[in-house]
């Protein structure tokens, strides 16, 4: 056996953290051991130097697992090597990112950024900053010599109990050592390597890849602003690019890039020129031609046979986690061998059982399991929608349990503070991919139509080219619309419309044509008249117009729900909607409309004509020949059935809403006293899908709506004593004279909203979102959108799928609508609704899900996919089966 004796000499060849970390262990052991050696450390650097040549080439990332390491060994990082104290990471895709935290709640991590070398190559720091320089003259004062020489060749004897020479080369001239042990920490990067590579002894380097680490000078003032104390890393499905960071350090921002494959100066700058990159740099900024850059290997897999008698080999050239914390793993493995020196000694059996074996244990085992998760990173990151839809839950629902698992799964894959195995179980674990398995089935079915869409807009950009030279191109000067309907989507389109004209000037000739009297006031609109955010900004910010506050009547900040005696309160956090006459506001849009330049005919459609070259429209008054003709003449029957005649247009299918409204007189004019709120009612009357009293400035709307509801519907909701119950005491006295109005409203989308030089917007499309209120924000959006596809894209039927196509979010969440219409009916015919209501009482997040219910805040995809968890659907389905069993016991009884 070899052992080392006392006053042995040990030659380590490189000065980096390998090296320097074994000296550590080496000396403290030998300390223990009540053993002297001598420590001679060669490396041709010079670390305190500035660029490459005074550089391992490294992010310069020390992991929170790192530091806690040194300083159990007693090595503490001076303030002065640290460029960056690194709180958080922040995880950046293809579209979207989300930012990550410490897995503990409250804890700080210590993570620091340095350079290895004296700073970039063009710094003009004076100080010593070199963390690699700072691990040296710590090894220094414990005993350990460093010399300048670069090592050519490793002479290994015959006989194990002869000593190896080392020949080097020290300030131009040739020499030789002789020494006990040799160890070889010189890493990937160096022409030695080379040299031992199918010794006799059969070491083979790891296998490796050219990585690329670039210096940006962006100014510590901007970085502190832009970047704080954030690592960002980056997932842009750029190729050959595995993965991208950029690290703040100082005055410089590290760019940091790894690929599967050798990465060049070419993928440096395709990955700062992406837009997501771009956006984290300073405006007009632009790669400087004189930059700090060097492409240094890494390793992705270990070495075979690094060890032999009197030499091992540690660090990068041995074994190191793949892709993560180099400089814990020269840690690791310098402690291996040092330990097993002293333990076993060095002969090759020793390095065998004491060092190797550990090491593959410890690392190169792990890293089966960190190539799964990388894997598993590669597929997911590459498919857009994939983690679109990950991201999106994980943004909305923080706090959930799912979002905290997978928090600390990607915190500990970046900052490498646990191994790849415990990462990789945690990510397979059965909990998350159930509670995730909506979205990733939601991704995967997305990913493949959205290539299908791609290839889609291809066709159809060739397409509208050729429908250019037909005359269904974008509107051009002089040419004319005619709108049929002055309600909010007709006016907001003829307003948009005239918007639009004026900035490519140009001239639009805008017809509105509208038979009501909107300003005359005698007109009624079937409406609750509760307008909801953020109607304002649309009409402020898309249309340019004043938003009429003066026609507010009221502030609405949230509702009432009641079921079967049961009420709850939901509160809008904050948002409010705002009670007004909705003929006033019509009538107050229309206006605006007129201002802009649109022409407003008095009269009502009769019929009209779409024809290849041209639109005519008939009214009783005049006809007018157009070249596009929209349809806002929401859900009235002559006029859809003109359309139908003409086109393949079909209405969309409705409910039926009744409204009426109650003036309070003398001493029971107490509207100022209500809180304001709204109170929704789901009543077991069979007929009724809801109804709703809104208190305003000096009345009440009362309105209902269901498939078969009549006047006698209105009477029965009338006299529920819940509606009773919040309605004044004089109420009841004036039932026999109250006026009914009677409309409908859509609950489905029209068929054939378009075709070559028609479209229909509002109602009579049928886009929006059933059940629900924004009605007129919907109708405000169609009116814009169908006016920019007509000046932008053009008038034919495939320019305006671009306007459906704007949609298609309202009719995805159509099925998720209709499911829960039916369940809401059944819940409050059958008697289970309120026993669910309850539940919001101690479940804010199921609360807030009633209230953008009710609100139309949200989708119903999006409430029921962020509300849905295992421990809400357990104590629905506990109240399910009670309310069954009190079923079944009461016909029995």
């Amino acid at each position: 056996m070899l052992h080392i004796k006392d006053n042995a000499n040990i030659v380590v060849i490189g000065g980096g953290p390998a090296g320097s970390f074994f000296s550590h262990f080496a000396q403290r052991l030998a300390h223990e051991h009540g053993r002297r050696i001598n420590i001679t450390i060669l490396d041709g650097r010079d670390f305190i130097q500035k660029g490459p040549v005074g550089c391992n080439m490294c992010a310069g990332v020390l992991s929170e697992t790192l530091i806690n390491k040194m300083a159990s060994e007693g090595i503490t990082l001076p303030e002065t090597r640290v460029q960056q104290e690194i709180d958080g990471y922040y995880f950046q895709t293809q579209e979207l990112g989300m930012p990550l935290h410490h897995p503990l709640p409250g804890h700080t991590p210590r993570i620091v950024t340095v350079f290895r070398g004296n700073g970039p190559r063009f710094s003009e720091l004076t100080t010593n900053i070199s963390f690699d320089d700072f691990l040296l003259k710590h090894v220094e004062s414990q005993g350990a010599k460093v010399r300048s020489a670069i090592v050519e060749e490793i002479e290994l004897p015959q006989d194990p109990q002869d000593l190896v020479n080392i020949v080097y080369k020290e300030a131009g001239v040739r020499k030789k050592m002789s020494t006990h042990l040799v160890v070889g920490a010189f890493g990937l990067n160096t022409a030695l390597i080379k040299r031992i590579v199918g010794a006799e002894f059969g070491y083979r380097e790891p296998k490796s890849v050219r990585t690329c680490n670039a210096e940006l000078h962006l100014g510590r003032a901007y970085i502190q602003q832009r970047f704080h104390k954030t690592i960002f890393v980056f997932a842009l499905g750029i190729k050959p690019i595995k993965f991208a960071a950029l690290i703040p350090k100082g005055d410089y921002v590290t760019v940091s890039l790894v690929g599967n494959e050798d990465v060049t100066k070419a993928n440096l700058i395709e990955f700062v020129n992406h837009p997501t990159v771009r956006n984290l740099l300073p405006r007009g900024w632009s790669l400087p031609k004189d930059l700090c850059i060097c492409f240094p290997k890494i390793p992705v897999s270990h070495a075979v046979h690094p060890y032999t008698n009197r030499l091992v080999i540690i660090g990068d050239a041995s074994i190191s986690r793949t892709y993560k914390n180099g400089i814990e793993s020269a840690f690791d493995t310098a402690r291996l061998a040092a330990r097993t020196i002293f333990d076993r000694g060095v002969s090759e059996d020793a390095f065998r059982k004491g060092y190797y074996k550990p090491a593959l244990k410890l690392l190169a085992q792990d890293n089966f399991f960190g190539n799964l998760m990388f894997g598993i990173h590669d597929y997911t990151t590459s498919r857009k929608e994939l983690v679109n839809a990950q991201i999106v839950h994980f943004l909305k629902r923080r706090d959930a349990w799912e979002s905290i698992r997978v928090n600390s799964i990607l915190w500990n894959m970046v900052t490498g503070n646990a191994s790849y195995k415990e990462i990789f179980y945690k990510a397979i674990d059965p909990r998350l991919h159930f509670v995730m398995s909506p979205h990733i089935f939601y991704g995967l079915i997305k990913q493949p139509c959205e290539g299908i869409k791609i290839r889609n807009r291809i066709r159809r950009e060739k397409k509208l080219n050729d429908l250019k030279t037909l005359g269904l191109g974008p509107l051009e000067n002089g040419q004319t619309v005619a709108i049929i309907g002055g309600g909010p989507a007709g006016a907001s389109c003829a307003i948009a419309l005239k918007n639009l004209a004026k900035q490519k000037n140009i001239e639009l000739d805008v017809i509105i044509y509208e038979i009501k009297d909107f300003e005359g006031g005698v007109e009624h609109n079937e409406c609750a008249g509760v307008l909801s955010q953020p109607i304002e900004h649309i009409i402020e910010d898309q249309l340019g117009v004043p938003f009429p506050w003066h026609l507010v009547k009221r502030e609405v900040p949230g509702y009432y729900l009641h079921t079967e005696g049961s009420v709850i309160k939901l509160d809008g956090d904050g948002e409010i909607s705002y009670a007004m006459r909705r003929i006033q506001f019509d009538a107050y849009l229309l206006q605006k409309a007129k201002e802009a330049g649109a022409t407003v005919i008095r009269s009502k459609v009769t019929d009209i004509e779409v024809g290849a070259n041209k639109v005519t429209v008939y009214s009783e008054t005049e006809h007018v020949r157009a070249d596009v003709v929209v349809g806002a003449f929401g859900l009235e029957e002559g006029t859809d059935r003109i359309f139908e005649r003409e086109t393949p247009y079909k209405p969309p299918k409705f409910l039926l809403t009744i409204l009426t409204k109650f003036h309070p007189e003398g001493q029971h004019h107490n509207l100022e006293d209500t809180d304001g709120y709204i109170h929704a009612f789901l009543p077991s009357l069979r007929e009724i899908e809801f109804g709703a009293v809104t208190p305003k400035a000096d009345h009440y709307t009362i309105n209902i709506a269901g498939a078969k509801i009549s006047s006698r519907s209105m009477e029965k909701f009338l006299q529920l004593p819940e509606v009773l119950g919040i309605l004044p005491k004089n109420f009841r006295d004036s039932l026999g004279a109250l006026d009914y109005h009677r409309g409908c409203f859509p609950v489905k989308p029209a068929k054939h909203i378009f075709g070559d030089r028609y479209v229909t917007i509002g109602d009579a499309a049928g886009l929006i979102r059933p059940f629900k209120g924004k009605g007129v924000n919907a109708a405000c959006l169609m009116g814009i959108k169908a006016a920019e596809v007509m000046v932008n894209t053009g008038i034919s039927g495939e320019a305006f799928e671009t306007y459906a196509d704007s949609f298609q979010e309202v009719i995805k969440d159509l099925p998720y609508a209709h499911a829960v219409r039916r369940l809401v009916i059944w819940g409050a015919y059958y008697g289970f609704l309120a026993p669910v209501m309850h539940i919001a009482d101690n479940c804010p997040p199921f609360k807030k899900a009633l209230f953008d219910s009710v609100s139309g805040k949200k989708a119903y995809r999006e409430i029921i996919l962020d509300t849905t968890s295992a421990s809400l659907l357990l104590k629905i389905t506990a109240i399910m089966v009670r309310w069954l069993l009190r079923r079944v016991f009461r016909r029995s009884g």
